[in-house]
């Protein structure tokens, strides 16, 4: 099994590894990342997500061999499979982590995107070859990329295909930390414990209501957030990380 889930003291860790094809994904394995993120929704000791890859790459995208004998039914499905990944991440009330080694190119980007947070490995190249194919991206990339990263560096990056470094893509605000390669997984799962521990209303609600501002005024924003804030504070998980946050000043 090329995707693999393990729990680790609340966190999914969803690990692709289909090294010998640089963890390209085909409709199977496309299917098993849907899979995936069904586990993380539908299991309550679940509190936080973390994605990553072994090997020289997160993943290289779409496996082109397998593209190549595609049906245009068949390439429908594919397609639309990255176009369900996004709605499930971006719908899934619980924090996600990529964890970028190597390559994240293509379809593997999409996937990267899809994370809340991202950290990558000083290995790390992302980048769109899409162009260079005869292809545009899919699965919500231009719209996460352009409020990502805004429009005019998605389109240079979407038509000239230039890989970008970890350090530039750092600088670009695409991801928000560099590790060395050899301390990625470590850190991506300590983030990931960290978030897992604070109170699951207060995570949920953070995630809602920021993907929901991206579309909406800042009226309807406001009146979101105070909605959200109340339903946090009615929480009894908050209301025990108040009183343990004023009786740990007490000491």
């Amino acid at each position: 099994m090329a995707i693999v889930t393990t729990l680790k003291a609340s966190v999914l860790w969803i690990h692709i590894d289909r090294q010998e094809a640089l963890n390209s994904l085909d409709i199977p394995h496309l299917q098993s990342l849907r899979d995936a993120f069904a586990e993380a929704r539908s299991n309550a000791d679940v509190k936080a997500v973390v994605i990553a890859a072994s090997g020289r790459a997160f993943s290289v995208g779409a496996d082109i061999k397998a593209m190549e004998r595609m049906s245009e039914a068949e390439f429908a499905v594919a397609a639309e499979l990255y176009q369900s990944l996004c709605r499930d991440a971006r719908g899934l009330d619980k924090p996600i982590i990529a964890a970028i080694n190597g390559f994240a190119l293509g379809g593997g980007l999409e996937v990267a995107l899809y994370a809340d947070i991202r950290l990558a490995a000083d290995n790390a190249k992302l980048g769109l070859p899409d162009a260079e194919l005869g292809f545009s991206p899919t699965g919500g990339l231009t719209y996460l990329l352009n409020h990502m990263i805004g429009a005019s560096r998605a389109m240079h990056m979407a038509m000239t295909c230039e890989m970008l470094s970890a350090e530039k893509a750092l600088d670009w605000g695409l991801i928000t930390e560099v590790c060395a390669t050899e301390q990625l997984h470590d850190r991506a799962l300590e983030l990931a414990q960290q978030l897992a521990a604070y109170p699951p209303t207060g995570m949920k609600n953070i995630k809602r209501s920021f993907n929901m501002a991206l579309e909406s005024s800042l009226n309807a924003t406001l009146v979101l957030e105070a909605e959200y804030d109340a339903a946090c504070y009615r929480s009894q998980e908050t209301q025990k990380a108040l009183q343990d946050f004023i009786a740990s000043r007490k000491k």
